[in-house]
C-alpha cells in the first residue's frame, strides 16, 4: 500500500526565508498568483472589454500595474487634452504617456517589455481620437533605460 503521507511531505517543502519573501511580494503587488484563485483565473478567458483606464488633467503622476489582467487596455484622455498635447516614452520596459508640460503622466509598468507592438493598448481621446498598437509604437519619443540622478 502506498504511504501517502510521504508524498505530501515531499510537497511540502518550504521556501528559503528570502525566497519566500520575495513570492509574497510578488502576489501581493499581483505579478505572482498562487493557489485555486490563480488556478481559476487562467482557466477563465481574458475579458472581452478589457480594462479602462481614465486619465486627465489633474491626474498627476498615474502608474497602471495591473494592465496585463485584461486581453486590452484602453487609456482613456479625458476632456482638454488633446493628441498634440501629448508625448509617448519608453522608460525602460515600460509606457509613459504624459502631457507636454509634464504635470500629468499615466505609466503601464512593464508594458513594453511584454507587448513591444503595443497591439494591446488603445488611447482614446474625448474627442474620439485613438491612438492604437503602431500609430502608439511609432509616437515614442524616447527611449530611457536608466534615468540619472541630477549631479
Amino acid at each position: 500500500m502506498k504511504n501517502t503521507n510521504a508524498a505530501k511531505q515531499l510537497l511540502d517543502l518550504p521556501y528559503a526565508p528570502e525566497a519566500d519573501a520575495l513570492l509574497d511580494e510578488l502576489e501581493r503587488t499581483g505579478q505572482f498568483r498562487v493557489g485555486l484563485e490563480a488556478e481559476i483565473d487562467d482557466a477563465e478567458p481574458a475579458s472581452e472589454g478589457g480594462a479602462d483606464y481614465p486619465w486627465g488633467r489633474g491626474s498627476g503622476s498615474v502608474v497602471i500595474q495591473d494592465w496585463w489582467t485584461s486581453g486590452a487596455v484602453a487609456l482613456r484622455v479625458a476632456a482638454g487634452i488633446a493628441p498634440d498635447d501629448l508625448v509617448v516614452a519608453r522608460v525602460g520596459d515600460s509606457l509613459v504617456v504624459r502631457t507636454q508640460d509634464g504635470l500629468d503622466r499615466a505609466t503601464l509598468e512593464g508594458y513594453l517589455g511584454l507587448i513591444p507592438d503595443a497591439s494591446t493598448l488603445r488611447i482614446v481621446f474625448a474627442d474620439g481620437t485613438q491612438w492604437a498598437g503602431a500609430q502608439i509604437v511609432a509616437r515614442v519619443s524616447s527611449h530611457l533605460v536608466n534615468q540619472a540622478p541630477p549631479n
